[in-house]
């Protein structure tokens, strides 16, 4: 027992040639009880007590690295894309997608799966007036309830039905009642789904886990929340066949089908299951998460509420808001990012994968190594921002007052793996600010 004790430890220790520096932690869970809520936060110090722009720590049975400034990032995501463009393998991962879906997928696959959500998702709306008229009504429904009161718990639960009604009407063309089971249902599972947990990090890397308590329970919220949301998208899918229609595509749904008649290698009825949830979880959980920003910010920052308000008069007055109008609304513009800045959504964004042995910032990274990009740190880098912990619309604007977009301000990724859904989020955010300071005073 103490050789293989000695073994297993030293096992711990050992870390690849000339791999990134960085802490190892405890055996099998390695730096994760260190986490607590801000994992993002704790890893950033870690970064600063190793003076190193890649890091490395151990978690489960892996190494991974995480990436600490927008230089690293862009060089290993944008430059060398292909080289970090995988997702992390994991059993966890593949017993609940089966190997589908769009998120934790990768290869010729995941690159087919991509253009066609690319080319769908521009199709069905994307910068056009038919994608504005789904969010106003929208917007316009959560505003009466807003306007019935109570408390703030109550303020976030119309927030995640809004957006999950606008995601649901773009991938299945199907919206619902507030008070509709269905939508309830969908929300519940959603929100436990996304609740970052340091037992949900530890059990999808360690999956031996999943058969010890506490880990087990969470394993089997898990699991049971996937199936619940894939089973709505399943029926919904079906009902879709039924009344199919190949001049009219509808929706996501439509869209795939029509791929599925031709027999696409990659197109199947488990395919679109997967991928139109993966699309679902991906918007409620970021969007609805700025939108709740939103709201806070204009609540502490009366002065910002009262300039945009200004902006959208004077731009906007009583036409019907439109995704054109913030080509000429500078100030909106520089509160949304600084939203995405001050308020960092995905704060570590989702893992990638090293495809092949790859060599950054002088480091020899092997293959299948997961890669972590820390977005919080990008986002409160002290030589980029100056006194980052403040909330500062203004420092995006030029002297003349005009909007000057960030590179460093990077909240939908970047490279191989951005954000399917960027433009879409976008536009919902801006309709929504727009929609909110025309009926409320916060």
């Amino acid at each position: 027992i103490a050789v293989f004790s000695i073994y297993c430890l030293l096992s711990w220790q050992r870390r690849p040639k000339n791999f990134p520096p960085g802490p190892r932690g405890f055996p099998v869970l390695g730096i994760v009880p260190y986490f607590g809520k801000y994992p993002e936060k704790v890893l950033s110090k870690f970064a600063d007590q190793y003076e190193s722009r890649v890091m490395s720590f151990r978690m489960g049975r892996m190494d991974w690295i995480v990436l600490n400034d927008i230089e690293t990032i862009t060089q290993a995501l944008v430059k060398q894309g292909e080289d970090f463009a995988g997702r992390p393998k994991s059993p966890l991962f593949d017993m609940l997608t089966n190997g589908c879906g769009i998120v934790f997928v990768d290869g010729e696959k995941w690159k087919a799966q991509r253009k066609f959500g690319i080319m769908t998702l521009r199709s069905l709306g994307m910068g056009r007036g038919s994608l504005d008229d789904i969010m106003n009504y929208e917007f316009e429904v959560l505003c009466h309830f807003l306007s019935s009161g109570g408390s703030q718990e109550n303020v976030m639960v119309g927030l995640y039905k809004a957006v999950t009604n606008v995601t649901c009407s773009v991938l299945m063309g199907k919206r619902y009642d507030y008070d509709d089971p269905v939508l309830n249902n969908i929300t519940e599972h959603i929100r436990y789904v996304i609740i970052r947990r340091p037992s949900k990090t530890v059990v999808m890397y360690s999956p031996i886990l999943r058969f010890i308590p506490p880990f087990r329970w969470t394993y089997k919220k898990i699991v049971n929340s996937i199936e619940q949301v894939t089973g709505v998208i399943r029926n919904i899918s079906e009902m879709h066949k039924q009344d199919f229609d190949s001049s009219t595509k509808r929706d996501f749904v439509d869209h795939f089908i029509a791929e599925m008649n031709k027999e696409g290698e990659y197109f199947t009825d488990e395919q679109l299951h997967h991928y139109t949830r993966d699309l679902l979880v991906a918007a409620i959980n970021t969007t609805t998460a700025a939108f709740g920003w939103c709201v806070v910010s204009l609540l502490r920052h009366p002065e910002c509420q009262e300039k945009i308000w200004q902006e959208v008069d004077k731009v906007i007055g009583n036409e019907t808001p439109s995704c054109k109008h913030q080509e000429n609304m500078p100030y909106m513009r520089s509160f949304i990012q600084e939203i995405h800045r001050h308020r960092s959504i995905a704060t570590l964004n989702l893992p990638h994968r090293t495809v092949r042995s790859v060599r950054l910032c002088g480091y020899d990274i092997p293959k299948d190594t997961p890669v972590l990009t820390n977005i919080w740190r990008v986002h409160n880098n002290q030589n980029v921002w100056k006194n980052p912990h403040e909330f500062r619309p203004d420092r995006h604007l030029d002297s003349n007052g005009n909007f000057v977009s960030s590179n460093n301000v990077i909240p939908f990724a970047c490279g191989y793996r951005r954000c399917l859904g960027e433009q879409i989020a976008k536009a919902e955010i801006f309709l929504f600010i727009v929609n909110i300071v025309k009926r409320f005073h916060l």
